[in-house]
């Protein structure tokens, strides 16, 4: 009999999970802040179960990642999504998390969601090689004043798995977090497209290297794995369909004017302020835009992650 793996944090794995992890089966990692944080209760709940009903329906299993009373959870069951809905009654005790809060959200016992980082490293840790996401992180507008950057950059950096994405949200410095995504040695490749998404829109300005084929994206992810020395996670760029795209121009305007009333916001408080504040002036069009950008993300994630 294989002795069972020890993990250095309380993890628990779901049955499905640990079913397909067992089987090298293709699972897709869910991030949890959306849930936690972005979304209101009850659209928060209709959501997960959208998303972990598409990955299904892709034939991926869906790993929702979150932490509740210390423990983190790798797909949740029904007991989970119970307790996780009574947190949903006492907002203030739901903690937004990314790596550098793992260990002590354990030792306090800490509920909460996950950000792209802290996705990263839990799924990683337990052997998921793919992750959907909404938008990563990266450098915030006038990042030269503030040196506000996203630890999702050092994740994608010191991380090996697929991330997919939207792009980097739209509220970010897009230039800034491509160069420093170059800089940190994380390829990004846009799915489909020659230009890079920026979130809301199809559009950036920005150019990225395209890439149309499954195979050929898991056959250099594991190149890429093997190689010596590196050891980051690769970009998939994947832009929100274009019937639900709410164009640059329209947007700009928008995101202006939120980065103006957030009146010197920064850290982790800063991104869910401005996505709110978004999600007023534009009557929930972007939140609109941004559940359908999900779907499509997890449906391309459980494509890639059946494909290696």
């Amino acid at each position: 009999m294989t002795p069972a793996k020890v993990y250095p944090l309380p993890l628990k794995i779901s049955a499905p999970v640990r079913l397909a992890l067992a089987e090298n089966k293709a699972i897709v990692a869910l991030e949890s802040t959306v849930i936690t944080h972005g979304l209101p209760y009850p659209q928060n709940l209709e959501t997960l179960s959208m998303l972990e009903y598409c990955a299904l329906e892709n034939g991926a299993t869906p790993a929702t990642i979150c932490a509740l009373d210390g423990v983190f959870h790798i797909g949740l069951d029904a007991e989970d999504i119970k307790l996780l809905t009574y947190k949903f009654m006492q907002p203030e005790a739901l903690h937004k998390l990314t790596s550098r809060d793992i260990s002590m959200a354990a030792a306090r016992k800490y509920s909460g969601g996950t950000t792209v980082s802290a996705t990263m490293y839990l799924a990683h840790l337990v052997g998921i090689d793919v992750f959907a996401t909404g938008g990563i992180g990266g450098v915030h507008r006038g990042w030269q004043n503030t040196m506000d950057i996203s630890l999702d950059i050092k994740a994608l950096a010191s991380i090996p798995m697929i991330v997919v994405c939207a792009g980097c949200k739209a509220i970010l410095d897009i230039p800034a977090t491509l160069e420093m995504l170059e800089s940190s040695g994380v390829p990004v490749y846009g799915w489909q497209t020659e230009e890079f998404p920026s979130f809301y829109s199809r559009q950036s300005g920005q150019t990225v290297d395209r890439l149309d084929s499954l195979s050929e994206l898991a056959t250099a992810y594991r190149y890429h794995q093997d190689l010596p020395l590196v050891s980051s996670g690769m970009l998939i760029a994947n832009p929100i369909p274009k019937e639900s795209e709410i164009a640059r121009e329209e947007i700009e305007p928008y995101i202006q004017q939120a980065i103006s009333d957030a009146k010197g916001l920064s850290g982790k408080a800063l991104t869910p302020y401005l996505l709110a504040i978004l999600a007023e002036i534009t009557e929930n069009k972007s939140v609109s835009a941004n559940l359908v950008l999900l779907k499509n993300n997890v449906v391309l994630a459980a494509h890639i992650a059946a494909e290696l």
